[in-house]
């Protein structure tokens, strides 16, 4: 494989935690010889230059609630907030990475498809990584993180995983399952 028949600036990868997109944007970004940025660490640049006023998902825990306590569908339901609260920062960073055109792909669960869905481009692609075993999901935890197997939030992947899908299929963005794991990098490649 060759870096030479990338066709992209910026690379959005998102999906549900636990579905193997980080270990896929960096096994890709070694395919094409590029950085990663983290979503993850936009939402914490984010949530430390702003107020729980002006981007209230991004503060959400700071209120007291424990997102053990809240169920399935809260949880789902602040994952999608965050990740639209953030979509201004992760579109300013691909609009810079664009404009001196220095690929990279940004990866993570805050990635909202209507930021993939904003681009209309050639410059700008994205997908996201579909996982809908839970014990798949489990086992991924468990091989990254160590511990007790983690059924609740498991179940959270899940459900923001099924919200994921629809919106991604409604919106004709690609969707990309995470097995067989042998074959996702050149799946991937071979449909962006």
């Amino acid at each position: 494989m060759s870096f030479n028949n990338k066709d992209w600036t910026v690379l959005f990868i998102g999906g549900a935690s636990g579905t193997g997109k980080s270990s896929i944007a960096y096994e890709l970004a070694k395919y094409y010889n590029v950085n990663v940025i983290e979503a993850d660490d936009v939402y914490g640049a984010v949530e430390a230059m702003t107020t729980i006023e002006s981007h209230p998902a991004i503060h959400y825990w700071s209120t007291g609630l424990n997102w053990l306590d809240i169920g399935v569908n809260e949880n789902v339901k602040w994952l999608i907030n965050v990740s639209y609260e953030i979509i201004p920062a992760l579109k300013a960073i691909a609009d810079r990475h664009i404009e001196d055109n220095l690929p990279t792909i940004i990866e993570g669960d805050f990635i909202h498809p209507e930021l993939v869905r904003a681009f209309n481009i050639p410059e700008v692609k994205g997908f996201f990584v579909k996982e809908q075993d839970e014990n798949q999901i489990l086992q991924n935890y468990l091989a990254r993180e160590g511990g007790e197997l983690q059924h609740y939030r498991a179940k959270i992947s899940i459900a923001y995983d099924e919200w994921l899908s629809s919106f991604c299929e409604k919106s004709e963005i690609k969707l990309i399952d995470s097995r067989p794991w042998d074959t996702v990098v050149k799946r991937i490649v071979d449909c962006i």
